[in-house]
């Protein structure tokens, strides 16, 4: 089963695809955050195009673990995401995933995508073990 992997920041949303097995994440590519309504119209479409069938989205929590000022923002974009592409949409974790995608060089305009790659990354090895 392919799944789509989304890193949510207000500028910038990053983009990650799994393989058909969902076993890897691969980075994709990097949209404008802007109204989050013309970011989901765009995120709907490209899991339609690529014939995802889960979401799985980064939730930023502080390194104690609890859920920070942004944390429900994501999850509110989360719950109408989830609506209008009407599939399941998971939360995982996302901390270190920005300085992870910088820390292995990857260029400026792809860190984010990368990001999304580690935190779609980090939910199928999760999700691979059970």
């Amino acid at each position: 089963m392919r799944y789509l992997g989304i890193d949510y920041g207000r500028r910038r949303i990053g983009v990650a695809y799994s393989d058909e097995e969902g076993r890897i994440a691969f980075p994709d590519r990097v949209i404008a955050a802007g109204r989050d309504e013309a970011a989901i119209k765009e995120i709907v479409r490209l899991v339609s195009g690529a014939g995802a069938k889960e979401i799985v989205i980064g939730l930023p929590l502080g390194l104690d673990g609890k859920e920070t000022e942004e944390s429900g923002r994501v999850r509110a974009f989360a719950r109408s995401l989830g609506q209008a592409a009407q599939l399941p949409v998971h939360l995982e974790n996302e901390i270190l995933t920005s300085r992870m995608a910088t820390h292995v060089g990857v260029a400026k305009e792809m860190r984010d995508a990368a990001s999304a790659a580690f935190i779609l990354q980090s939910y199928l090895d999760k999700e691979n073990r059970s």
